[in-house]
């Protein structure tokens, strides 16, 4: 039986699975930049999103931290939880770099911050996803002040398992958003996707781009499909279809 479409995205489509509270999340080899108008498609880049976020996703799992992973399904998707998703993007930041360094020029691409901050966007295209402070999401019934404080501490923690997984392959996280969402009990769980989509990489000696920052910088397609798939073969060394 044909499964139903429930939502498209830019890059993934949610669709419909056997049991009531799960979906499932195909990732599409679109590639967007500048709230979608940046438009192209990628060959294998839905599979190499979709296996790189099954890798972190477990990885988290194993450190204790809930995500909506539930199962890896085919090469470009995977069964998830069902989640109420909040309309917030948190992103953590090691090191400055992108729309930071606009808003704070006293800061240089590639210093390191003192600490790894944790910010909060509405996440509106329309609005073109403006900035929020921890007041904002009470006041618009985002979250609750101890859902707030919940979303805070588990970033840091995905921060650190993250961070370390990276350095073992001489990559530098520079930063990287999240999604969050309410499970039936009300529990806040990681949602969405956790790839080079949604996070900066640097190469620790030689200071390469290893993430979507290619595409937005007006890279050749090519170029960005040798970053995709260079980061793939980083990972996962051992797979020789790449």
């Amino acid at each position: 039986m044909e499964k139903e479409r429930v939502n498209e995205g830019k890059t993934k489509i949610v669709y419909s699975s056997d049991r009531s509270d799960t979906y499932l999340l195909k990732f599409k080899d679109d590639i967007t930049a500048l709230d979608g108008e940046k438009h192209d498609l990628l060959e294998g880049k839905g599979k190499i999103n979709a296996t790189i976020s099954v890798e972190l996703f477990e990885l988290l799992e194993k450190n204790g931290i809930k995500t909506h992973l539930i199962e890896p399904l085919d090469s470009n998707s995977i069964l998830v939880k069902k989640l109420e998703m909040m309309p917030l993007e948190v992103v953590c930041r090691n090191i400055a770099a992108g729309h930071f360094i606009s808003r704070f020029s006293m800061f240089k691409k590639g210093q390191k911050l003192k600490f790894p901050i944790v910010e909060f966007y509405l996440k509106d295209d329309a609005l073109h996803d403006p900035m929020l402070v921890e007041d904002h999401l009470v006041l618009l019934d985002l979250a609750s002040e101890d859902e707030v404080t919940e979303i805070k501490e588990i970033t840091r923690k995905i921060n650190k398992v993250l961070f370390d997984f990276f350095l073992d392959k001489n990559l530098k996280l520079v930063d990287f958003k999240l999604e969050f969402g309410r499970d039936s009990k009300n529990q806040i769980i990681l949602g969405d996707e956790l790839n080079s989509d949604c996070m900066r990489l640097w190469d620790i000696d030689t200071g390469e781009i290893l993430d979507k920052d290619v595409y937005r910088q007006n890279s050749s397609m090519n170029e960005v499909k040798e970053t995709y798939e260079e980061l793939y073969r980083r990972l996962f060394p051992d797979d020789k279809n790449m």
